[in-house]
């Protein structure tokens, strides 16, 4: 299993294995188009709740030895248990600190980045700064000339200049050489992981936005620059139009769409572009995208990786192959965001979108239990055919597995090659995981419940209950469940999300709320009781109770 921790200033933070560390929400959200963000609490029991200091501290979560994120907290809250909640920006947020003087530049794309990032670093310390790494955009002539009379602040330079006129993303990569700022058209990474219907696509719903439709459009690209009386360059308030090379029209249309919803107009500026022709060929490009309106597109998924299999999870800024026949969906979708809860997988959620259509309500829920994979991760193929009469669920031959590694023992026994039809008065498959590791033995039974009407998929219930070994400590737990409770060599506890709410030691309970239905009583056999009793008046009386003789 993978293992995430919270660094603040380099000092350990949150550690799953040590009780003192505890947080009870660590929430990290990735956007391919936006800054990166962290939703961070922390009991007020914690050691270090000083140590996170808004705009100042460095706070790193780690994924094995993988920087999930990294950045400052914005603001600090608590709440009515004393909670703290810190709201955290990542580290591309440091370009918001600085200001770009006015400027007159000409050259490559990359250039212009190298030259916003330079002017950025040195008006910051050194845990802000940034080295442009890969810049794969570029631009039809290899050349671009802007200027500016104003003070920006470095984020909205480039992305005016360089995001908003030519597209593209910026990524933060960490090499061993320290951190990176790439410029990416497109994003190369493919996840490992599919998503297909009937397996772990869970629920599709597609719409169509025709609000933003267009049919026709007025390409403008530049100011036009002439020379004034003092031999000068100025710019004047004219743009470059098309009319020149599109038959005297300064506008392009889309006759198809025309003919279906008629004529809607719209009108677009490319800065950078100077030529009538290659502001032409931008305008083809994108006409179709504004006549075919938005898709929206809306998938319901179980991720994988969070059922503790070995393989690579989901996450922002990389291709997922999707494939639903019955809803027409095939092909490969970027993966413009994911919100990822690591102390309760299944809130994760992540955000699609397609090449050329932005898919703006792709929300991806996972509410159902992420267990509902392990079957199919442990090489178990169901059929489903027919009505429930027919319906035969063959499992392959009965195996026993044994994976052993320096780190954890897996057991999974199974049988299989069994027919529903047999097994006609079962209604429920258990199955019992014994995981071990170097610092805790965990049991899981997972408990399955289906009821078949139409598909399986739409009718499963999944419970999942485990007690877990550490030490000297036994946790018992329900997934999905806030609460736990644990038992160790010096008290029994109560947790909520994490957080401590009533414990029994040393021959004393304390509790953080108490609800007293009928009475209370103080003393023992020998010297008698106080008995506190409500009165339906609404009083409270106090009565004494002689010892028992």
């Amino acid at each position: 299993m993978s293992l995430f921790r919270v660094f603040v200033d380099g000092q350990l933070f949150y550690h799953p294995q040590l009780s003192q560390l505890t947080i009870t929400k660590a929430q990290v959200k990735e956007d391919a188009e936006n800054i990166d963000s962290l939703a961070l609490s922390a009991p007020f029991s914690h050691p270090y709740l000083s140590l996170v200091r808004p705009m100042a501290s460095t706070i790193v979560c780690k994924k094995d030895d993988r920087i999930v994120f990294e950045g400052r907290a914005l603001d600090e809250g608590s709440d009515l248990y004393n909670t703290h909640t810190w709201v955290c920006e990542s580290c591309l947020a440091y370009l918001k600190d600085t200001i770009q003087p006015p400027y007159d530049y000409q050259g490559t794309l990359k250039g212009l980045l190298e030259y916003f990032v330079s002017e950025h670093n040195k008006n910051v310390e050194d845990k802000k700064k940034f080295t442009v790494g890969n810049v794969t955009v570029t631009d039809d002539n290899d050349y671009v000339h802007y200027s500016s009379t104003d003070f920006s602040v470095t984020l909205d330079a480039i992305r005016s200049k360089l995001l908003k006129t030519h597209g593209g993303y910026l990524s933060v990569r960490y090499t061993e050489n320290g951190r990176l700022l790439d410029y990416l058209a497109d994003f190369s990474e493919y996840s490992v992981q599919t998503v297909e219907f009937g397996r772990n696509l869970l629920n599709v719903a597609l719409s169509m936005d025709h609000a933003e439709r267009a049919t026709t459009l007025i390409p403008l690209g530049a100011k036009i620059k002439t020379i004034d009386e003092m031999g000068n360059e100025v710019e004047t308030d004219e743009r470059v139009g098309i009319a020149a090379v599109n038959d005297g029209k300064n506008y392009i249309f889309d006759d198809a769409a025309v003919k279906e919803i008629g004529w809607i107009w719209a009108t677009e500026i490319w800065e950078d572009v100077t030529l009538p022709a290659n502001l032409l060929r931008k305008a083809q490009t994108r006409l179709p995208e504004l006549s075919k309106g938005i898709v929206s597109m809306e998938l319901t998924i179980v991720d994988e990786s969070d059922t503790g299999a070995d393989i690579g999870d989901i996450h922002a800024r990389q291709y997922v192959d999707c494939l639903s026949p019955p809803h027409g969906i095939d092909g490969r979708y970027l993966c413009v965001s994911k919100t990822t809860d690591y102390l309760n997988p299944a809130n994760n959620t992540i955000t699609i979108g397609a090449s050329g259509v932005r898919l703006t309500s792709a929300s991806v829920r996972q509410e159902q239990n992420i267990s509902a994979l392990e079957d199919e991760l442990l090489g178990t193929t169901r059929e489903i055919n027919g009505s429930i009469s027919s319906l035969a669920v063959n499992l392959h031959e009965c195996y026993s597995e044994i994976t052993k590694t320096s780190e954890q023992i897996g057991m999974a026994v199974r049988e299989e090659y069994i027919t529903r039809s047999d097994l006609a008065a079962i209604q429920a498959d258990f199955e019992t995981s014994i995981t071990q590791s170097s610092t805790e033995i965990r049991m899981d039974f997972t408990q399955e419940v289906s009821e078949l009407r139409g598909t399986v998929a739409n009718n499963q219930m999944l419970l999942e209950e485990y007690i877990r070994f550490k030490g000297a400590l036994i946790e018992l737990g329900k997934v999905g469940n806030a609460f736990t409770a644990e038992l160790s060599n010096v008290e029994l506890a109560f947790k909520e999300n994490g957080q401590k709410i009533a414990y029994i030691s040393n021959q004393i309970l304390v509790i953080t709320n108490a609800e007293i239905r009928n009475k209370l009583s103080l003393g023992n056999e020998s010297r008698g009781w106080f008995d506190f009793i409500p009165r339906a008046n609404g009083n409270l009386s106090i009565k004494w109770r002689g010892p028992v003789t």
